[in-house]
This record gives structure tokens, C-alpha cells and sequence, in this order.
């Protein structure tokens, strides 16, 4: 028998098949405004509840204020939070954030008459609470429903088509885990309805991306935010230490001066240097979902720390067999590389001015041939050499006047020699930890990719992902960083052999950068803007939904 089904579940299925997969297969969740209050009252209520000092002898024949069933006929298990005790019957209460409806009409569900006065999904939870009661020995034949929205209580009788209805939704939930492992299980998104709009996971789901890229529909609601909530901390004062106080993330500096700051407005931490986080707060934010990222003192990425790996096994599962596949890796890289280089050439063609024409022809003529590339090896090579042309033509995208301080001598690294390089190695590390965070999020695997070769501490499939977005990201606000002066020579130590952008210049650039990831771009699939931070994490779902076969193309994205 498989294990039983918590009937909490019930309510996301009937809600929406949909929603039941992200949260209860692949384990995705995420909080919006209905669920934190919906938490909160929920704790509230849990606080309220007095203890019982009655023994079992004298509870016998009393209402407990809180009770674990489960029933092996059914298959569902479940916590009832509430239960009165009334007319000889036992009498679930549940409480929701939400209003009740009018209950002019009543619902009609796949085939079953259901009470208009609440939520089919509501109504469905409390019948299964219902049943436990009554497989359990306590004779159930109705239940409450409160509505803090609008302060409505609500009668839900047990009738024959609830009862029905629940038993159904019971075993569709089972169906769909016993499939989880078929891509076919994924079950479609809602078609232009009312309920993604207030759904926690409509950017996870992306309802009308997906229909509209299936073919399902051709409507494109802004159902996606377009910025994220909250931004990027980076602590980079040497000394800094970082703690927990409640609800807020507190910077303690070196001269003992404090700053505290929401932790509700973080999407993600970056320190960077000699800086300490407190093993309290590192938990918490890991519990929040929000990634620590650790750079050294000169930019360079040394680790992430996040929770543990658990979601979507079943998508990194499809990975590995997907990218092991040589035609399907082949496939996918090549659109890949054909992108990065029109990415390059539109940066190229929009700022470089005459002196480029003959590289943006060449540029035009590698891309085709990316298409058209037989293999991986031979794809790398077709890269490469874009790579050559396409950085010879860089320093004509900066003003004269900074082309004759010679500031890039070619594509140089580990260490950049340059200012030029060591912007644009800067950048790519920045851009290497938000598309590490992002796939983590997704539930991919950022160490297995279909280009890049995979060896021991290399973020292979980042890198893979990387590619498009550099151009468009890093190396256009490393020529305006330039081209405006936010950036100039006095922010840079130049030696020798290496050169290094100084502390005072590292911290501009990190607000440029970051300015950048909250600029929005048009999608050029679905015609809305976003922006950079959301453009990535929207990619690479796609990407995941690719992966996973539910969509049939992956199209990276590209600039005009």
C-alpha cells in the first residue's frame, strides 16, 4: 500500500493538480502574503490553546483540543487541529485566512454538487477530517469552517457528493505521487484562471508560459512579478561581524557601530573577506532559503552555503540522463553558443561603432556555424574563436579617450592584468553565484552540464547557463561603468603582472552590478518586462521544464 496521504494535501490538489505536484512532489514552496498571515493566525491559534490537566479516564467522552488520526482504509493521516463536541457528534473546525463565498450557487466539481457557502477545497479538507473521525469511532456527520476574511462561519454537512468528491481527490493524490517519476505526471497548468493570480507559486508554475508555449494558449497575463522582493546584501568592512536579533539581520563593525537590517528584504548574502556570520544566524537563513555566498578579499567565488539539497530530485534525476545523452547535450549547447554569440554581437554592433563591421561578419557567420556543429569539441572550437574576435573588438566599445590608456590588453585571467579584465572577471564571479543560487532553487544540479566539462569544483552547468547572460549583463555594465566614469583608473592598483580593483571601486561596482539585475528587459517569448534577477530565475525553469519534457524546446535568451 503506499503511505497514506495527509489531508492537508488534499486542499492544494482540489485547488489545483497542479500546485499538489510543486509543493507535495517536488517539494517546492514559497510564502506570498495570504500564507505568512495564513501562518500566523495558525500560530496564534496554537498559543491559545489552554492544556488539559484531565487524565485519559476523564477525557473519555470529552472533545480534544487536538487529535492524530489516520486510517488505513482510507489511506490519509492528518492532525485535527480543533474538534467540539455537539448533538452526540464529533465536530471538526477548521479556521482559513481567506473570505467565504456568497453561497448563491453552489459548486459544481468533476461531476459533484458541492455547498456554495465555501471553498470546494475547504470543504473537501474538512470532509477527510470527517472521515478520520468516523473511521476512528467518533460518529462525524458535519463540521465548521471559519472565515477570518470575513468573519463567517460556515456548516459543511457531509453529504453523499462530499464524501464522493473527497474519496476521489484521495486517490487522484495518490495517482499522481505513484507517477511522479513519469515526465508525463506532471499535470497541465490552469488555462487563464483567476486562481494563479493569488497562488504562492505561480512564478514556479508560470501558467501562461507554459500553455502559451505548448501551444494551449495564447494569452500572456503579468502574472510574474517583475522584480524581486528584496535585494542583495554585501558585507565586504573587514572585521564585520553578522548575527541574529529577532527578525533582523544585524552588522556589527569593526569600531563596534551597529546596522540592522530585515531579514524579510534579503534575498541573498555575499561576504566577502575577512567578514564572520554567527552560526544562529547562518541557520536561519538557510531555513529562509537564503543563500550565503563567501567571496575572498579580490572577488573570487570560493563557496555557497544553502539548505540541504532535497528538492526536485526528480528533475536532477532527468538531468544526468538527459545531459549523458550526446545528442540532446549537443542539442541544447549549440543554442546555447548560438546565443552568446548574437548576445556578443549585439553588444558589439550597438556600441562599437565602424571599426567592427568586419567582426560582427564574422561573428555572424560563426553563430550559423554553431547550428551546425557535429560535435561538442567541435562546438568549443567554433566558440573560441568568437571568443578571439569578439574581445579583440571590446576595447572599441569604450571611449577614445579610455582606449588610449590601453586598459584591456585581450582576454586575460587568474590574475586579470587589467582593468578591463579584472571588471570583467568581478562580474562573471558575481553572475556565477546568483545562477548558482538560482538552479538551487529550481532543484538542478549546478555541478553537471552539457558543455562545459565537468571536473571536481566546477559549477559546470552555471557556466553553461552563464553564457548568454554575460554579454548582457556583465560586459555592458563593465563598457557604461567605464564609458561614465563611475569607474576610472584612480579605483584600481595596477602592477606588474596583476592589477586589482581597490576597495572603494569594488563597492561601486557592486552597486552597479546589482543597479543592472534590477533594470527590466521585454522578453522577446512572451513580450512583458522583467527584470535581469527575474529573467535568470525564469530561464532557467524553463530550462528545468525542458529537462524534465514538459516543454519541447529550451530558447535562450536574445537580445535584438
Amino acid at each position: 500500500m503506499n503511505q497514506p496521504i495527509p489531508i492537508r494535501m488534499l486542499n492544494e490538489i482540489q485547488y489545483c493538480e497542479r500546485l499538489f505536484y510543486f509543493m507535495h512532489v517536488q517539494k517546492l514552496f514559497d510564502e506570498n502574503a495570504d500564507t505568512v498571515e495564513g501562518s500566523a493566525q495558525h500560530e496564534r491559534a496554537e498559543r491559545s490553546k489552554r492544556p488539559s490537566k484531565m487524565g485519559p479516564k476523564e477525557l473519555w467522552g470529552e472533545a480534544p483540543r487536538s487529535l492524530k488520526l489516520g486510517d488505513e482504509l482510507l489511506n490519509i493521516t492528518g492532525v485535527l487541529d480543533a474538534i467540539s463536541h455537539e448533538e452526540n457528534s464529533w465536530i471538526p473546525i477548521e479556521s482559513k485566512h481567506s473570505s467565504a463565498p456568497d453561497g448563491l450557487n453552489p459548486f459544481k466539481v468533476d461531476g459533484f454538487l458541492l455547498d456554495g457557502s465555501a471553498w470546494p477545497n475547504d470543504q473537501i479538507q474538512l470532509c477527510a477530517q470527517g472521515l478520520l473521525l468516523n473511521a476512528n469511532g467518533y460518529p462525524c456527520d458535519y463540521g465548521y469552517l471559519f472565515y477570518r476574511g470575513n468573519k463567517k462561519k460556515v456548516k459543511i454537512y457531509f453529504t453523499e457528493d462530499l464524501i464522493a468528491a473527497t474519496k476521489y481527490y484521495i486517490k487522484k493524490a495518490h495517482e499522481i505521487l505513484v507517477l511522479s517519476g513519469d515526465e508525463s505526471a506532471i499535470p497541465k497548468p490552469l488555462i487563464d484562471s483567476n486562481k494563479c493570480f493569488r497562488c504562492s507559486l505561480n512564478y514556479i508554475c508560470l501558467p501562461d508560459e507554459t500553455n502559451y508555449l505548448l501551444g494551449a494558449s495564447s494569452t500572456i497575463r503579468k502574472i510574474v512579478p517583475s522584480r524581486t522582493d528584496g535585494g542583495v546584501l554585501y558585507v565586504s568592512e573587514p572585521g564585520t561581524k553578522l548575527g541574529k536579533s529577532g527578525e533582523e539581520l544585524i552588522i556589527q563593525y569593526k569600531d563596534g557601530q551597529k546596522q540592522g537590517v530585515p531579514i524579510k528584504d534579503i534575498i541573498q548574502v555575499s561576504l566577502i573577506g575577512n567578514v564572520q556570520c554567527s552560526t544562529q544566524l547562518l541557520h536561519f537563513l538557510m531555513q529562509s532559503n537564503i543563500p550565503v555566498s563567501y567571496l575572498s578579499s579580490h572577488g573570487r567565488l570560493i563557496g555557497v552555503s544553502s539548505s540541504v539539497v532535497t528538492k526536485n530530485v526528480l528533475t536532477r534525476q532527468q538531468q544526468f540522463i538527459k545531459f549523458t545523452n550526446p545528442e540532446f547535450g549537443l542539442n541544447l549547447a549549440k543554442q546555447i553558443v548560438y546565443a552568446k554569440i548574437r548576445n556578443q554581437r549585439t553588444l558589439l554592433r550597438r556600441n562599437g561603432g565602424s571599426e567592427v563591421k568586419e567582426i560582427l561578419t564574422d561573428l555572424k557567420s560563426l553563430s550559423d556555424s554553431a547550428l551546425n556543429a557535429i560535435s561538442i569539441e567541435q562546438l568549443r572550437g567554433i566558440e573560441g574563436i568568437s571568443a578571439k574576435h569578439y574581445f579583440a573588438g571590446f576595447p572599441f566599445m569604450l571611449k577614445n579617450e579610455l582606449r588610449e590608456l590601453n586598459l584591456m590588453k585581450g582576454r586575460n585571467r587568474r590574475p586579470p592584468k587589467d582593468p578591463v579584465n579584472v571588471l570583467l572577471s568581478l562580474g562573471y564571479t558575481l553572475l556565477t553565484r546568483d545562477i548558482h543560487a538560482a538552479c538551487g532553487s529550481v532543484g538542478l544540479d549546478p555541478m553537471f552540464g552539457c558543455y562545459h566539462r565537468p571536473e571536481a569544483g566546477r559549477p559546470a552547468l552555471v557556466l553553461d547557463v552563464m553564457e548568454t547572460f554575460r554579454p548582457l549583463i556583465v560586459d555592458s555594465i563593465v563598457i557604461r561603468a567605464l564609458n561614465t566614469g563611475e569607474i576610472s583608473l584612480k579605483d584600481f592598483y595596477i602592477g606588474k603582472d596583476s592589477c586589482q580593483l581597490l576597495k572603494h571601486g569594488r563597492d561601486s561596482f557592486f552597486a552597479i552590478y546589482e543597479r543592472r539585475m534590477h533594470e527590466t528587459i521585454t522578453d522577446p517569448i512572451f513580450g512583458y518586462k522583467i527584470s535581469y534577477r527575474r529573467m535568470l530565475d525564469l530561464h532557467i525553469r524553463m530550462l528545468a521544464r525542458f529537462i524534465e519534457g514538459e516543454l519541447p524546446e529550451y530558447k535562450p535568451l536574445m537580445t535584438r
